[in-house]
């Protein structure tokens, strides 16, 4: 972040929030453009909106093998964002609908990469022999 910038205020969380809550539940309810019918499951990790309220980031986490096509969804997505701002618009009450722009998430690309270090040989012998000191002090 910039540090000109003004600190996150209550009322923007409450309000990505139930941002979040609203796509969430298109996902789930299947309430998307015909493109995505047979899209897979769709987590909304979190939503940042910015101060003034008119955009906010969408941080989606998609349930797929694949991190091209993660990719090419979050475009097709972002394509099809005034389908969404439209039913936002409807749930929500703000003198104007933000506009959406979709992300995805990485924080499960780095928590598998975190996992796939500590699985690593070094890592395991380092272990070992640190077990191997804590068992031999007592």
């Amino acid at each position: 972040m910039r540090s000109d910038s003004k600190p996150v205020t209550q009322r923007q969380l409450r309000v990505a929030e139930q941002v979040r809550h609203i796509l969430a539940e298109c996902f789930q309810r299947g309430n998307v453009p015909k493109d995505f019918l047979d899209c897979p499951p769709v987590s909304v990790m979190e939503v940042k909106i910015s101060p003034d309220f008119s955009y906010c980031k969408a941080y989606l986490s998609v349930l797929t093998v694949e991190p091209a096509a993660i990719t090419d969804f979050v475009k097709a997505l972002n394509k099809q964002a005034g389908f969404f701002r439209k039913i936002l618009g409807t749930k929500i009450r703000l003198r104007l609908t933000p506009e959406i722009r979709f992300f995805a998430d990485g924080a499960q690309a780095e928590a598998d990469k975190i996992d796939a270090l500590l699985a690593s040989e070094k890592v395991q012998r380092d272990l070992i022999g640190r077990d191997e000191e804590i068992n031999d002090g007592n």
